[in-house]
Order: structure tokens, then C-alpha cells, then sequence
């Protein structure tokens, strides 16, 4: 299992959400207005540092991590400047 952890700064949050459902991921969380530090300075969504971004958790089988990956990759490199999309994939186990 893999667990993928996104991160999205822009206008429309949907857009993963619809990249997920496209993809037949049946399970995701979705955190919005999550504050942080990036390579553009920090979004704290104040004046002094607008932005905010928000953050996806999702956990697949191995084989479905790259595909969805390459699927989010495709997105994000359809984004304006200005926003950001980013991807990390992380090895897990599932307890129930």
C-alpha cells in the first residue's frame, strides 16, 4: 500500500478532487485551509502572507500509486505560475 499525500495552493481545489475521482480512488480525505512554507515564501492567510493550501491523504494499492501520480503530474503542469500542486508517496501499511 502507498499513502499520497497532496498538497494544492490555488483557485480551484476541485481539480484534484475530480483527478481522484477519475482515477477510482474511493477513499480520500481532504484538509482545506492548512498554513505552511513553500518555495514562494509562506501562505499563512493573512495580508502580510496570503494563500492558503490544502492537503489530500489517500491510500492505494502499490500499483495504482505511479498511475495516479503520473495523473496529478499531468494537472499540476497545467497550472498557472502561481499555483502549486505536489505529490509525496510514502510506503504503509493498513491497520483495521
Amino acid at each position: 500500500m502507498r499513502m499520497l499525500v497532496i498538497t494544492y495552493a490555488g483557485a480551484d481545489a476541485r481539480l484534484v478532487d475530480r483527478t481522484l475521482d477519475a482515477a477510482g480512488v474511493s477513499g480520500w480525505t481532504r484538509i482545506g485551509g492548512a498554513h505552511g512554507h513553500g518555495l514562494d515564501g509562506p501562505r499563512e492567510g493573512t495580508r502580510a502572507w496570503p494563500g492558503e493550501v490544502t492537503v489530500w491523504f489517500t491510500v492505494v494499492p502499490d500499483e495504482r500509486a505511479g498511475p495516479l501520480s503520473d495523473a496529478l503530474r499531468d494537472v499540476a503542469g497545467t497550472l498557472p505560475a502561481a499555483e502549486g500542486l505536489h505529490v509525496a508517496v510514502l510506503p504503509t501499511a493498513t491497520f483495521f
